[in-house]
C-alpha cells in the first residue's frame, strides 16, 4: 500500500497595506494563496496602521490587524510577509517615513531567524514595493526587480542604500516578472516581482516552493490564469 503524501506545513502570510496601494499588487497574490489547489495551506491576514486603508483606485480594505510595534514584536508567527506597491507619488510619501510600522515590519522580518522544522520565511514585495526592500537595503548584493517603469527608481535607492550601511556591491536591478535571489545572511528567501499582474505569478512560484509544481499549475489552472513561470529569475543557491 502506498504511503501517505506528507501533510505540507502551514504558512501564516501577513500583508501589509498603506494609503495608496494597487488593489491588484493585494488581490494578485491573495488570490493565487487563499485559491491554492491546497487552500488550507496558506493564512493571509491584512495588516495596516489605519483600521481602513484606501487604495489607489479607491477601494477601501478593512485591515485584520493593526500595524503597530504590538504586530512586529510578534513577527515570528509569520512565514511569508507581502509588499505590495503602488503610484511612484504614493510609494515615495511611505518610503519617507523611515521610522514607520510599516518600514519597520520590513526590515524586522528579513531579520529573524528560522524556526525549526519549518521551510525558509519567504518576504515577498510586489511591483513597486521593492522600492521600501530597496531602501532598507534588504536587496544588497542581490538581484531584484519592480515595475518597469520604476527600474531607475529602484536603481538610485539601492546604490543610496548600499553607501549607508557600507556594502560593496548593491542590488543589481534586472527586468523579469519576478526574481527569487535565493536566502538572505539570516535564511529569509528574498522574492521581487515586476509590476502588478507580475505579483501572480511569483505568488505561484511561492506556492511550487510550498507545495510543488504540480499544485502551482493546477491552482493557475483554477484560476484560469496562464503562469509565466519561465519569465521569472531564480537563485535558489545564492
Amino acid at each position: 500500500m502506498a504511503s501517505e503524501s506528507p501533510t505540507p506545513p502551514k504558512s501564516n502570510v501577513l500583508l501589509v497595506l498603506f494609503p495608496g496601494f494597487n488593489t491588484l499588487d493585494m488581490n494578485g497574490p491573495y488570490e493565487v494563496l487563499q485559491r491554492s489547489a491546497d487552500a488550507s495551506v496558506f493564512t493571509v491576514t491584512v495588516a495596516s496602521e489605519t483600521d481602513i486603508t484606501t487604495s489607489v483606485e479607491g477601494v477601501q480594505v478593512k485591515r485584520d490587524v493593526a500595524l503597530d510595534d504590538a504586530l512586529v514584536a510578534r513577527l515570528s508567527d509569520y512565514d511569508l510577509l507581502v509588499v505590495p506597491g503602488g503610484p511612484g507619488v504614493k510609494v515615495a510619501a511611505q518610503a519617507a517615513r523611515a521610522d514607520s510600522s510599516l518600514f519597520t515590519a520590513i526590515a524586522r522580518f528579513a531579520e529573524l531567524e528560522p524556526t525549526n522544522g519549518q521551510p525558509p520565511r519567504i518576504l515577498l514585495s510586489i511591483c513597486t514595493g521593492a522600492i521600501f526592500l530597496g531602501t532598507l537595503g534588504v536587496f544588497n548584493d542581490r538581484f531584484c526587480t519592480t515595475h518597469w517603469a520604476s527600474y531607475g527608481v529602484l536603481v538610485d535607492h539601492v546604490k543610496t542604500a548600499a553607501a549607508r550601511t557600507g556594502c560593496q556591491r548593491p542590488g543589481t536591478v534586472v527586468a523579469s516578472r519576478f526574481v527569487d535571489a535565493g536566502l538572505n545572511e539570516k535564511g529569509v528567501r528574498i522574492i521581487s516581482s515586476g509590476g502588478v499582474s507580475c505579483g501572480m505569478d511569483a505568488a505561484l512560484h511561492v506556492v511550487k516552493l510550498r507545495l510543488g509544481e504540480a499544485t502551482a499549475k493546477a491552482t493557475a489552472d483554477n484560476l484560469d490564469y496562464a503562469w509565466r513561470k519561465t519569465e521569472g529569475l531564480v537563485f535558489l543557491n545564492q
